[in-house]
């Protein structure tokens, strides 16, 4: 009776186990501490912040916002970027920068960099499996409370700006027909009467004076007026 009891129990643990087993079946295999650590290695993040950095001191500002993460993305829109730089370009030529240091602390990076007159620090964060950009606290808060306009009057009075893109002026639409400047008629001028000279009187020939007659002392004789001509 007890051997039949043992062997019952045993049958339901086993059924029991078969249950959990199916319902639970065992997870996929976690991946390696290895694979994470080269990931994260001082050598995986140089080679990535290269390709960063190398895009930026390029000029290409729109590859280089491509390559940030989302969520700086969401900082500033691509288009107003590249405008950015457009509007106030980095003074002098585009020279490579140098990695110097490259500090990896679990999903962040930060890599100090250098090229003639300049030492800048790019910060990089772990994500979807590749490490992206991420600005400086003091470029992220420009990019949420300043337009472009009010960086570029900032920098450009920091003397950190060279030359603008001159940008062409927008053509008019095609179907917007291009009325030609009306030109008003031409009215020919008035000539004003000829006005006679001060002291002649109408009918005197041109160039000639008229000399008042002198007026004789009472009593005497009257003389006739002398009239001269000048020609």
């Amino acid at each position: 009776m007890a051997a039949i009891l043992v062997m019952v129990v045993g049958l339901l643990i086993g059924a029991a186990i078969i249950v959990f087993t199916v319902l639970n079946p065992p997870s996929a295999p976690a991946s390696s501490p290895a694979a994470d650590d080269a990931g994260h290695s001082e050598t995986s993040v140089r080679q990535a912040a290269q390709l960063v950095i190398d895009t930026y001191s390029s000029g290409s500002y729109g590859e280089f916002w491509d390559m940030w993460t989302t969520e700086a993305q969401g900082l500033i829109a691509r288009e107003e970027y590249v405008r950015l730089f457009q509007l106030c370009p980095p003074p002098g030529p585009s020279t490579p920068f140098t990695i110097t240091e490259v500090t990896v602390t679990g999903d962040d990076a930060e890599v100090q960099t250098t090229r003639p007159n300049e030492t800048l620090a790019f910060h990089f964060v772990f994500e979807t499996g590749s490490w992206r950009s991420v600005p400086s606290p003091t470029l992220r808060q420009d990019y949420q409370t300043k337009t472009v306009e009010q960086m570029v009057q900032e920098r450009q009075a920091a003397g950190s700006c060279g030359t603008a893109t001159v940008t062409p002026p927008a053509t008019p639409p095609a179907d917007v027909a291009t009325t030609p400047p009306v030109t008003p008629p031409t009215t020919p001028p008035v000539i004003p009467p000829a006005t006679p000279p001060t002291g002649s009187t109408p009918g005197s020939t041109p160039g000639s004076a008229t000399v008042p007659s002198a007026t004789p002392p009472t009593g005497s004789a009257t003389i006739p007026p002398v009239i001269s001509f000048t020609g």
